[in-house]
């Protein structure tokens, strides 16, 4: 059945690519004023002025009023497996306070109220599609987001340096996401790895091999924070302390390179993976993620809420990285409106709003492989979000 929203404002990103320039990011975008979504099958099949749509008189219209529609969200980066445990953790004090105080925590059972709450937070910013990381309520988060109609990515994550006989991809799915629904599994699951300092190099070797054969995105935590720069580079600090106690081998030795490049000698940079956080690349770091086509997530609430410091913004742009945000967790986030991650990036770094729109909307999706979402055009998912007022503000009419 064709359907038909109107709204005093639209901006439909139609016909762009993925942005990694500032120039692509920071350009003004097509206004379309007085427009019209028309849909049909929960497909977008025009965007037009709304004196053309007058001609459609059979075709049912919902006048969405003074407002601005944009393509649905996406937030790259969640964890909706720790719903429950929002106010929970220490904040501002650094990721291994953070961590400690998660630890006793992230073994509570995920309730239906605390995710069903947390999803209603997603659907109300006009979130499409999440990319959401897990290794123990996989199902449950899957049929959840499912029921909200968002569409996810299910980062079903690799953690620990015990290693599988033989080390191969069969071996490596935690036991919740072998529990997925078979279809859901085919069209949704794919591997991810904790982070260079809590995953053996072989398991993430062999994890990202697999998504590189099966046209999956990969993801990993990435240059989160300081202490992770310290451990892999001199083996010391607070994280390989408290790392000592439960996740290393006896004899373990640091690699003695800091993350990003480590990242890249390991095979795991490239146009499919995510690398989340990323506040604290370098120069260097930044042209190597650039020259290999990796996506940046950014999650600068979360990371204040930690106290690891802010991602730079600016010099990843500067760099050519692409550029993607999230909302991580209710463990570490305030809430997950991925519109305040987008006012962040805009403030922190002095972006116009076009900029963090971009990359919550069409860099989001192809970061994620996403080729139905990400701009409003004929033959794209009709997902649609509301603008809210002060950005749309900050993006002027064309001229």
């Amino acid at each position: 059945m064709q359907r038909a929203f109107r709204a005093r404002r639209i901006i439909p990103l139609a016909g762009e690519g993925p942005s990694r320039t500032a120039r692509e990011l920071f350009s003004p975008p097509r206004v379309h004023d007085d427009a019209v979504i028309v849909t049909r099958g929960g497909f977008v099949e025009a965007v037009e002025p709304y004196g053309h749509f007058r001609r459609r008189a059979a075709t049912p219209l919902t006048d969405m009023g003074e407002v601005t529609l944009v393509p649905g969200l996406v937030n790259a980066h969640g964890h909706l497996e720790l719903a429950h445990l929002t106010g929970s953790t220490v904040q501002g004090a650094g990721f291994v306070p953070w961590v400690r105080s998660l630890l006793p925590l992230a073994t509570h059972p995920l309730t239906q109220d605390a995710l069903d709450a947390a999803v209603r937070q997603l659907a109300d910013c006009g979130t499409a599609h999440v990319g959401d990381v897990g290794n123990r309520a996989t199902p449950q988060v899957a049929a959840a987001l499912a029921a909200a109609d968002i569409g996810a990515t299910l980062f079903c994550e690799c953690f620990g340096y015990t290693l599988p006989d033989p080390p191969v991809s069969d071996a490596l799915w935690p036991d919740s996401a072998r529990a997925l629904p078979p279809d859901v599994f085919m069209r949704q699951a794919t591997l991810a790895g904790h982070a260079l300092f809590s995953t053996h190099p072989v398991t993430l070797a062999v994890a990202k091999r697999w998504c590189s054969r099966n046209g999956r995105p990969f993801s990993i935590h990435l240059a989160e924070h300081p202490d992770e720069v310290e451990f892999l580079t001199t083996g010391k600090g607070a994280l390989a302390d408290m790392l000592a106690v439960r996740v290393l081998p006896e004899g373990f030795e640091a690699p003695g390179v800091p993350p990003v490049r480590y990242a890249a000698e390991l095979g795991l940079l490239d146009e499919q993976t995510v690398a989340v956080h990323c506040t604290q690349c370098t120069a260097d770091d930044a042209a190597l993620l650039a020259a290999s086509g990796t996506w940046a997530c950014l999650c600068p609430r979360s990371n204040a809420v930690i106290g690891e410091g802010a991602p730079p913004v600016r010099q990843l742009i500067e760099a050519g990285v692409g550029l993607c945000c999230g909302t991580d967790s209710l463990a570490s986030n305030h809430d997950l409106d991925l519109w305040n991650e987008v006012r962040a990036l805009r403030d922190m770094a002095a972006l116009p709003a076009a900029a963090p729109l971009r990359m919550a909307t069409v860099n989001g999706a192809a970061a994620l492989g996403l080729a139905h979402l990400g701009t409003l055009e004929p033959g794209r998912r009709a997902a649609f979000a509301l603008l809210p007022d002060d950005l749309s503000r900050d993006i002027p009419a064309t001229a």
